[in-house]
């Protein structure tokens, strides 16, 4: 087993904080306290807990996307995991949006989102970038994603993982189902 990094140890200990807490309220100390390194080693990577937060939508993202990569997951599958893990992270998820979409962990939730979208759409279809036409549609596909994964951490939506998914999969805009199924 691979030795957790002071990165992770410290995103590890955000997460199981913000299972009982929202994530406005989490300081830096308690981050601190939870991982069990000091407070020295926090401000060694990081400036802030903002920055501890868009650090692991990065890696998360990076990380999420080479793991389905390597399984050539389809993309029903990747919604799978991605619903699975805001699910098993609610409040993490509600933490992100609870102050709106203008909120500094909304944006870096949906820029995260937005880089991995991106990149899965370059790797699967053999692309350097993404055609500058499907940003808009890329954008917008993931912020109605955020919003659902929301709804139905917030137990507005009474339905399953699968059934959230193949909605969510019906809704993708037409320009870009081409490069996602």
């Amino acid at each position: 087993m691979k030795k957790r990094t002071s990165k992770e140890t410290f995103g590890d200990a955000l997460l199981a904080l913000a299972r009982s807490e929202d994530l406005e309220r989490i300081t830096v100390k308690q981050i601190v306290e939870k991982s069990g390194l000091s407070l020295q080693t926090f401000y060694n990577h990081f400036r802030d807990k903002e920055d501890l937060v868009a650090w692991m939508h990065r890696e998360g993202s990076e990380q999420a996307l080479n793991r389905l990569v390597e399984k050539h997951c389809s993309f029903h599958e990747i919604l799978l995991a991605c619903i699975r893990f805001f699910s098993e992270n609610d409040n993490y998820l509600r933490g992100s949006f609870g102050s709106g979409v203008a909120s500094p962990y909304a944006r870096f939730c949906l820029e995260g989102s937005c880089s991995f979208m991106y990149s899965y759409i370059c790797r699967r279809n053999g692309l350097t970038t993404i055609p500058e036409d499907l940003r808009f549609y890329v954008h917008m596909f993931v912020f109605s994603c955020m919003c659902a994964f929301n709804e139905r951490s917030s137990h507005k939506w009474d339905m399953t993982e699968e059934q959230l998914a193949a909605l969510l999969e019906r809704g993708i805009p037409e320009p870009l189902k081409p490069y996602l199924l």
